[in-house]
């Protein structure tokens, strides 16, 4: 079992289809911390601030996100699950259009937003 930075990390790398030598590229951390972060099942040690930004930098999510995973990895629980409406209750105009931004750059990036065709809604029909 791998830690939660290890696991978001991953999932990000698959949805932009990277491998690590690619994220290494992209955010200049050396390949042996990011073998630490992907393989290790508990964070022994703080990633450094440089790493987690510019992880946040390279996945474009807010860099809460990857602290919160850090410290998750290493163990503290900071990440109680919310239901989604107060999570939408908590969230501002600006993060949810910040989210929206990310989630379009990532569908350009991999194609995945234009997949199927639009569906027609007709009105009479209902």
């Amino acid at each position: 079992m791998t830690n939660s930075l290890g696991v978001f990390v991953q999932d990000q790398m698959n949805l932009l289809g990277w491998n690590r030598a690619v994220l290494a590229e992209r955010t200049d951390i050396d390949e042996w911390m990011i073998a630490t972060i992907l393989d290790s099942p508990v964070l022994a040690g703080w990633p450094e601030g440089e790493d987690m930004l510019a992880l946040a930098r390279a996945f474009s999510v807010p860099v809460r996100e990857v602290v919160l995973r850090a410290a998750e990895g290493c163990g503290l629980h900071v990440m109680a699950p919310m239901n989604p409406t107060e999570t939408l209750l908590l969230a501002s105009n600006e993060e949810l259009m910040r989210e929206v931004r990310r989630r379009l750059a990532l569908g350009a990036r991999t194609g995945g937003y234009l997949a199927t065709p639009a569906q027609r809604w007709d009105v009479e029909a209902v």
